[in-house]
């Protein structure tokens, strides 16, 4: 009985802590404007991202997106990254922040594929609605990635809506 009544109470706890760590989740649509040598492509898609602010101002954020479109012709390519590091944010009504990522980029179409390690460095805005939601009216990355022994410098554009934990 004592086991079942800490297990519960633990359960209990979860949400509780997880509240005070401060998660925030972000998901929205993406405009990468991608150096695709010897041409540029725009591609559209999503953005989502989770942050654990572990302290008002400092998070650690987990940042994936998917944009889509033609890349030198090839209609159906696609350009996906998965980036983490730390962001930093002024904890206000109007909430600004900056950070720097790593991690992979792929690129894909026309039945082939590359993936690469890639660099993020951004920032944006938040706007809190009330204590849940947040509207990210702009958030701004360049993204450095490495394909066919090129490195490519892209931009990545976003808007969307921020749910606070």
């Amino acid at each position: 009985m004592r086991k079942l009544i800490l297990l519960l109470g633990t359960l209990f706890m979860l949400p509780l802590a997880a509240h005070a760590q401060g998660f925030s989740l972000y998901g929205g649509y993406s405009y990468v404007r991608l150096d695709s040598s010897p041409n540029k492509a725009n591609m559209n898609g999503w953005d989502f991202a989770l942050t654990d602010n572990f302290i008002p101002a400092v998070g650690v954020t987990a940042d994936l997106s998917g944009t889509y479109g033609s890349i030198n012709g090839v209609s159906g390519s696609n350009f996906h990254t998965f980036l983490f590091g730390p962001q930093l944010r002024f904890p206000a009504p109007v909430s600004p922040f900056v950070r720097a990522l790593v991690g992979g980029a792929h690129v894909g179409g026309g039945g082939t594929g590359a993936t690469s390690l890639a660099a993020g460095f951004g920032g944006g805005i938040d706007i809190h609605v009330n204590k849940l939601f947040a509207f990210r009216p702009i958030q701004i990355d360049y993204i450095h990635s490495h394909f066919d022994n090129q490195g490519q410098n892209n931009f990545r554009f976003s808007i969307g809506l921020v749910v606070h934990f």
